[in-house]
Parts: C-alpha cells; sequence; structure tokens
C-alpha cells in the first residue's frame, strides 16, 4: 500500500456521547492523528492523507469554526517539532485564503520546515472539496487548449489537481459510523478499497488501524477484471488482477 487517505469523522458525536465539549473532541481527534500518522509510518505505508476540514465546514457555528482555528494553530506550533524529528513531511491542499492569515502562515512554514523530510508524506486537507478540485483543474486544463478526450492527457490533467504530487489512494478509511465519501479526493479514490469504522475518530486506534491494513491485506484489486475465486496461488490468478501488497504489522 502506498497511499492511505482517512476521513477522520466523529469528534462532536464521540464528545456529546461522553458529556465533552464539541472543542474537546476536537483536541482529542488531533491526539489522534498524531498517533496514527505515526503508526502508518512505522509499517511503511509511505503516503497519508487526511480531511481536516471541508469545503462544507463552513456551515458550522462561528464558535466552532474559530475553536476548531485555535485547534490547529496549536497543533502545529507543538508537532511540527516532532514531526521534524520523526522525518514526517508535512502537505497541506485546500484553498486557505480564507483563513487568518497568521494560520495561513504557519501551514505554510509547517510545510517549509518539513519539505526534505522522507519518511512518510502526511497531507492534510483544509478548506478542501474534490469537485472543486476537478472543476477548477478541468479550466485549468481547458485553458491550456489541450484535449481531455484522449486518454493520453489523463496524466497532464492529473498534474493539475491539488493532489498532484500524490499517488491514487490505496485504501479510504472512514470512521464515525457513516459510509460515504462526503467529496474527498473524488479522483483519487477512483478504484481505492473502502473500510468503514464503527469506531469514532477521537477513539480510534492503533488496534482498530491493524484491523483495517489486516482487512486490506485480505482483499484482491481486480481494477474491473475477473477471477477465479478458488485461485489460491498468485500464480494462479489471470493477468488483469493486481494482488494487493501485503503489509506486516507488528506489535510495538
Amino acid at each position: 500500500m502506498q497511499h492511505l487517505a482517512i476521513i477522520m469523522d466523529g469528534n462532536r458525536r464521540w464528545a456529546k456521547e461522553n458529556a465533552l465539549s464539541i472543542v474537546y473532541g476536537h483536541d482529542k481527534g488531533a491526539q489522534t492523528l498524531s498517533e496514527i500518522a505515526r503508526e502508518v509510518a512505522r509499517i511503511g505505508i509511505p503516503y497519508l492523507t487526511v480531511f481536516a476540514f471541508s469545503a462544507e465546514n463552513w456551515k458550522r457555528s462561528n464558535t466552532e469554526i474559530n475553536a476548531l482555528f485555535s485547534l490547529m494553530r496549536r497543533y502545529l506550533k507543538q508537532e511540527i517539532k516532532t514531526f521534524s524529528d520523526e522525518n514526517i513531511q508535512l502537505k497541506f491542499i485546500g484553498d486557505i485564503a480564507p483563513f487568518p492569515e497568521d494560520l495561513q502562515a504557519l501551514f505554510k512554514s509547517s510545510e517549509a520546515q518539513t519539505k526534505n523530510n522522507n519518511s512518510i508524506t502526511l497531507t492534510i486537507a483544509v478548506n478542501y472539496g474534490g469537485m472543486q478540485d476537478i472543476i477548477n483543474a478541468a479550466s485549468d486544463f481547458n485553458s491550456s487548449g489541450s484535449d481531455l478526450s484522449s486518454s493520453k492527457n489523463l496524466k497532464a490533467f492529473k498534474s493539475k489537481l491539488m493532489t498532484s504530487f500524490l499517488p491514487p489512494v490505496d485504501m479510504l478509511i472512514r470512521t464515525g459510523k457513516e459510509k460515504r465519501i462526503s467529496n474527498f479526493l473524488i479522483w483519487d479514490c477512483a478504484y481505492a478499497e473502502l473500510y468503514f469504522s464503527d469506531s469514532y475518530w477521537p477513539e480510534f486506534g492503533i488496534s482498530d488501524l491493524h484491523e483495517a491494513v489486516e482487512d486490506w491485506n485480505s482483499r484482491i484489486r481486480r481494477f474491473g477484471g475477473s477471477v477465479d475465486i478458488t485461485a489460491t496461488d498468485v500464480n494462479d490468478l489471470p493477468k488483469n488482477v493486481i494482488q494487493i501488497e501485503k503489509i506486516t504489522v507488528n506489535e510495538r
């Protein structure tokens, strides 16, 4: 597996069910992100992309949005040295222009400080929407006079997306009991394996990640092809079937 994506859902519901403030739920979710990112790096998955703030999240109350901004500031200031020490590269995708100027500066400085790290690329999507990304890329692509109808130009079109530096998503995990992709990485998830967890994001732990990886190890990616389900040896599989690269998870 090269690229794992996660929709970190359930912070607010977890907080409400535990009689805690919504702000605390988001704070606990940020702690979970740090823990999961380190474990993803440890087991050797080179790309992790997470949905932190969608283009639709602006519909929330000003109080919650401002609390999220404060959390982002604190999280980046606290974690940037750790990410640097652990060789984690930090990237951001999404339209950051509407964010406060100091937060925009933090996004950019965090990327600059970790740009040479190479153990894992942790990409955080903020004010991001998959459909908007595709529309913007199409507009940019068409203005160049290129013909999108040619399959040869798909790679060129990908280069216009905010996710141009990322490989296709291999597995998408969504926590929080919901079963949809919510406008996240639509282009990149075209052939992603989907995994839905009943755990809310603040309670999603290392063991939950391992369960998802083990589920990944049990799957075969067909990419539109067919396979005899009785085939047990990789050599028996049709050539148009790509077997998933298994990941070994060793307990720490």
